[in-house]
């Protein structure tokens, strides 16, 4: 598959809720590092090797089906092994808060500079698969690093078909069926598949939860009848509808161009999902590695509990986190782990004098932490931009990637920090291309490309990136940003023809200045996002926004008013009345009272609003959901 893709990035959040620090005395962990993993756990080292193993052989399945495709992201995957029921409650103690809550035995939670993968050692044989969803999001991870688009039912069906295979110890099955699907397949009525096709991340059929289950067990059919029916591969259509989506950005069409008269494909498909037996892959592990390839420690009390800390951390549970920060200090002070992890705490609170301390620290005591170098960075940057800091910033980042040559955050920013000088500019076309390369789905890489090639006058090559851009935008955001680096474009454009025309020597040196100024403007803190005021210029009149709520006012009862730090720029937004607009935390509701309003300074969260006047605020709350 070689048309450029995009893959939708899933992120578990969880309520906030205060928990009390767990007894980690009674359990001794163990940490396990195999040729790909780190894995840590609770269960004994025979247990944590296993899982181990379990990681090296899925990965090694996508390395055995499709040998070219990037399988190791630049954020390292940390694999948490816990041994039992209650282990794993003091990881996801939301999911024992109430009645009739889902108790997981695997969970995994993409974040920005690290991935987890926290599973149960004692569930094997107690389910159908225990491990679906890892391994679901697994091969989500992996399609993002391949590819700039996927249309949403074909991203589902992947990770649903790569998500029901089972690993054990001789042998692998790739395309199980999973009786739950079928069943579900069998008793209800199919999405029409033009509809199912033409489904984008918005669409109901994909967000409704009485419309999400048959929209993951139809596509499933779909991909693992273009997967493993003898005919469906024959004619290789998996391979033509690729082709014809990468033409046309249209799901339904694209289908039409791959499988012809739609209404007799559906009944193939039903015809398919009816079926008494079905097709699948069975062979022996592809992770060819031995007992010597896996190395195996006890950690310290203090490990243990960082380990727990770094997860809280990345799940939104900050106030537990300080909790086992402060216990870890205490047990083992010079532990760079917990320095990194005071870092981070204090970044989020924008606290960015104590987050620089504790980062400095970290790195002092393990040269290796790609992390620390790199918030320190946007530490750097948040405290000033001039030359003497992006000569600073330049240094974290490339320490940064010199440690970890996967991160792409780090490229991405240094190409913004690369572009601040003539002599360095062409360093920035080679980092931004990095970026892009590592992870295809953010076309904001794509747009540093440009970005990078425009300070260099190469506009024939900018405006190529910007037809790219165009094409693989399809959400709001994405089509957002293709304005953006549009406009920038086009002011590049005019000030080169003000330069070349005659008596404008003055409009000629402004020229570089505004170039610049644009530059400074384009620094950004990681993600390679557009700038703040493209995203404001783009905000529809009602949005949702992801960021940290640094102040809460609430003084003005019944409403109050917050500064809300999004990518970029702060926000204020107004609550006209606390007690009428709603609140979340993931997916679960809270009354208006959960998570008062004096309690909200810190939180991450995603705010819904609607546009303000501009003046007093710039937009009045409808919903949060907090992290």
């Amino acid at each position: 598959m070689t048309s450029p893709l995009r893959t939708l990035v899933i992120v578990f959040t969880f309520t906030l809720l205060c928990w009390p620090v767990a007894a980690w005395g009674a359990d001794t962990w163990v940490e396990v590092r195999s040729p790909h993993f780190t894995v840590v756990g609770n269960a004994g080292e025979k247990e944590t090797r296993r899982i181990a193993n379990q990681f090296e052989e899925i990965r090694a399945v996508f390395h055995f089906i499709f040998p070219t495709l990037h399988v190791d992201p630049g954020a390292p995957i940390e694999v948490i092994a816990v041994k039992n029921e209650n282990s794993m409650k003091e990881f996801l103690p939301d999911f024992w808060v109430g009645k009739d809550r889902a108790h997981p035995a695997g969970m995994y939670v993409s974040g920005f500079d690290e991935t987890f993968a926290i599973l149960r050692t004692d569930v094997t044989g107690s389910a159908e698969n225990p491990y679906h969803s890892l391994y679901h999001e697994y091969t989500h991870t992996v399609l993002r690093l391949n590819y700039s688009a996927l249309p949403v039912w074909l991203n589902e069906g992947l990770a649903e078909f790569y998500g029901n295979t089972v690993i054990e110890d001789n042998e692998t099955d790739i395309g199980r069926v999973s009786s739950a699907q079928l069943a579900l397949l069998q008793r209800s009525s199919m999405i029409p598949i033009d509809q199912l096709m033409g489904a984008d991340q918005r669409s109901p059929l994909y967000n409704e939860r009485d419309r999400t289950s048959i929209f993951y067990s139809e596509s499933w059919a779909i991909v693992h009848y273009l997967m493993l029916d003898p005919e469906a591969t024959q004619q290789h259509y998996l391979t033509k509808y690729l082709n014809a989506w990468d033409e046309t950005r249209d799901g339904e069409e694209a289908a039409r161009r791959t499988f012809g008269d739609l209404k007799k494909f559906q009944s193939r498909i039903e015809s398919y999902a009816r079926q008494a037996g079905f097709h699948y892959l069975h062979g022996k592990p592809q992770a060819h590695f031995s007992a010597n390839d896996y190395t195996a420690r006890t950690m310290t009390p203090a490990e243990a509990l960082v380990v727990q800390v770094d997860f809280f951390q990345h799940t939104g549970h900050m106030n537990d986190a300080r909790k086992l920060l402060s216990q870890a200090l205490g047990l083992q002070p010079n532990l760079a782990a917990i320095h990194a992890g005071l870092g981070y705490d204090n970044y989020v609170q924008y606290s960015n004098d104590e987050a620089e301390k504790e980062f400095k620290k970290a790195t002092e005591l393990n040269p290796q932490d790609f992390r620390s170098f790199f918030y320190l960075a946007e530490i750097t940057h948040r405290k000033g931009y001039d030359a003497q800091s992006t000569s600073q910033i330049v240094k974290y980042l490339e320490k940064t990637v010199q440690i970890n040559p996967n991160f792409a955050p780090a490229y991405a920013f240094l190409s913004a920090a690369y572009r601040q000088q003539k002599e360095t500019r062409e360093k920035a076309v080679d980092a931004a291309v990095k970026a892009n390369h590592l992870e295809p789905t953010i076309l904001a890489y794509m747009a540093d490309v440009g970005d990078a090639l425009m300070a260099l006058d190469r506009d024939a090559e900018a405006r190529a990136v910007g037809e790219k851009i165009n094409k693989n935008a399809l959400s709001p955001q994405e089509k957002a940003l293709a304005q953006s680096y549009a406009r920038r474009l086009a002011r590049h454009e005019e000030l080169a023809r003000n330069k070349q025309n005659p008596g404008t020597g003055e409009q000629s040196s402004s020229g570089d200045e505004e170039l610049a100024s644009q530059d400074e403007a384009d620094m950004r803190q990681s993600s390679g996002a557009v700038t703040a005021s493209a995203e404001a210029a783009a905000r529809p009149p009602v949005t949702s926004e992801e960021g940290l709520i640094r102040e809460a006012d609430c003084s003005a009862s019944p409403g109050a008013t917050i500064k809300f730090a999004i990518l970029g720029e702060t926000l204020v937004l107004s609550v006209p009345d606390l007690a009428k607009i709603e609140y979340h935390a993931g997916e679960k509701d809270l009354a208006a009272d959960a998570i008062p309003c004096s309690q909200w300074k810190g939180r991450k969260a995603k705010i819904t609003f609607k546009a303000g006047d501009g003046k007093a605020s710039q937009g009045d709350v409808t919903a949060i959901n907090f992290h």
